[in-house]
């Protein structure tokens, strides 16, 4: 712990540079504390109870087919031609993988919009590489899949602009992407634990490698337009993709056209503190065709206590004339006045 601490003092000492304008001492000091906090318990403490209850093996058929499917849709494979992995070869290797995110708590960033719709499909007209995405929910208290969970999804756009929000540094600046939620959506977690999304591979912006956003909501209402309200939120993280497929990424438009500085997996302080403790917040990625521009298939797991309490603060609220200001918001003004603008946490509460 002492190499941790060490770190963070240095980090803070610099004032390390986030979103731009910004920096991510907030972020860092949140991570640190989740490292340090006594109920800590990760998905890789599960398995024994995940892969005798046959999860596990279940999960990794019904991968194995969503991949054959896509790969069909796209005319890549003809529906007789699946080959299946042994299965217990993914029970003996499940939580040694980049399959598994180990619960890596994390922060909202100053760009979470609160109210968005539950949708399936986050694409919204922007363009990129489309990924098809599995996130599944564990309970790590009990080791069980959280089948009533709401799973929320956010990340910027392919030149890393993030929707729905208005802020020095955001794309020009302007109230140009205000008016969109593309990109952002929620979706209920199944039977089997799992919510699945359609989105973009991020772009990236200057101080930060390209990463998605997630919050799991407990106990929320569905609402008559098609948003939740209320309940608890277990866990606040963020989402990466390994460094290899982003070259790739990155090589493909509109991503070329991005002239932000860009921060690498191993320059990214927050990805680096996201992968202690035994976690790994990395995308497990299959190509669906022979390039990523033809899309990819993506799954992780997701550990979480769901009576955990974490304290989350939206910047912006989704209505239908686009993103609007939440009053008192810490992150209002972000990066010049904002009270989140890289100093102390919510505290993290059992």
């Amino acid at each position: 712990m002492v190499q941790f601490s060490q770190a963070l003092a240095i980090l803070l000492a610099t004032g390390v540079v986030a979103h731009p304008g910004g920096n991510i001492n907030k972020e860092v000091q949140r991570r640190q504390a989740h490292l340090d906090h006594p109920y800590r318990r990760n998905v890789g403490e599960c398995k024994r109870d995940l892969v005798e209850s046959g999860w596990v093996r279940e999960q990794h058929m019904r991968r194995e087919a969503r991949l054959h499917e896509l790969r069909v849709a796209a005319g890549f494979a003809k529906e007789g031609e699946l080959v299946r992995r042994d299965p217990a070869e993914a029970e003996a290797s499940y939580g040694e993988a980049a399959a598994c995110t180990l619960d890596p708590e994390a922060t909202e960033g100053p760009y979470w919009v609160t109210g968005e719709l539950i949708r399936q499909d986050l694409l919204t007209g922007e363009k990129g590489v489309v990924v098809h995405l599995d996130i599944n929910v564990i309970d790590t208290t009990g080791c069980k899949p959280v089948t009533d969970a709401y799973v929320e999804m956010w990340g910027c756009n392919s030149t890393g602009v993030y929707t729905g929000v208005q802020a020095k540094g955001n794309g020009d600046g302007s109230r140009t992407a205000v008016a969109t939620n593309a990109l952002r959506g929620v979706q209920p977690t199944g039977s089997n634990g799992t919510a699945t999304f359609i989105t973009l591979i991020p772009g990236h912006y200057v101080g930060r490698t390209n990463h998605l956003h997630t919050i799991i909501h407990h106990g929320a209402k569905l609402l008559p337009n098609n948003t939740i309200q209320g309940g608890t939120i277990s866990h606040v993280g963020q989402f990466y993709v390994d460094q290899n497929m982003l070259s790739d990424v990155e090589k493909t438009t509109p991503y070329s056209t991005n002239k932000q500085a860009q921060t690498k997996n191993a320059q990214d302080q927050l990805f680096n503190m996201g992968k202690q403790g035994g976690d790994d917040p990395v995308l497990h990625i299959s190509l669906i065709g022979k390039t990523v521009a033809d899309g990819l298939y993506a799954t992780i797991d997701v550990g979480v206590n769901p009576r955990a309490k974490q304290n989350p603060q939206p910047v912006n609220m989704w209505t239908s004339g686009g993103g609007i200001p939440v009053p008192n918001s810490p992150w209002a003004g972000y990066p010049d006045t904002c009270k989140y603008c890289g100093f102390k946490p919510p505290k993290e509460k059992e």
